[in-house]
């Protein structure tokens, strides 16, 4: 899928570039950031975003790059569910809402599927508050390995069915 680049009040989602390398790395080369995330290795290096970038560029992740005016906040993607992270500066600005509705508006503007799962690791309130805005619900209890922490941890499903994201 060619991911199109989508626009809100604050923000510019665009798809991954080889040039966003270094900011990404340095956004993701925190724990703190991170510890939320199951794939993301810590520490993460620049082969590591390269490496996203390129799977990106060749159509096996669908992701965009999160940008408020020239500067890089974090990504959003939506595959088989929607998964964002923000750079630890850009937490608390609702930039994950703000770029989860323009994904999601183009998601179900542009496929037939019913619903949209996601899920946060138990402890992630910032995560869990934004899916609850998008209008997800809970499904229950599971656990994931995290790459970051190298262990499992409990996290919570959720689902966003569309009747549910057109009445929001």
């Amino acid at each position: 899928m060619t991911v199109p680049t989508l626009g809100t009040e604050r923000l510019t989602l665009r798809a991954p570039q080889v040039r966003d390398a270094r900011v990404v790395t340095k956004a993701l080369n925190n724990l703190n950031v991170s510890r939320w995330l199951t794939v993301v290795p810590f520490p993460y290096g620049l082969t590591d975003a390269q490496w996203f970038i390129n799977e990106c560029k060749r159509g096996h992740i669908t992701a965009w790059f999160i940008w408020a005016k020239d500067r890089f906040v974090g990504a959003i993607g939506l595959d088989d569910s929607l998964g964002y992270w923000l750079a630890e500066d850009a937490w608390g600005n609702g930039y994950a809402t703000e770029a989860g509705r323009a994904v999601l508006d183009y998601h179900f503007a542009h496929t037939d599927d019913d619903f949209v799962r996601s899920s946060h690791f138990d402890g992630n309130t910032g995560s869990h508050n934004v899916l609850i805005k998008l209008g997800f619900a809970d499904t229950g209890p599971s656990t994931a390995y995290c790459k970051a922490l190298d262990q499992e941890v409990g996290m919570r499903g959720m689902i966003l069915h569309r009747d549910q994201w057109q009445t929001t």
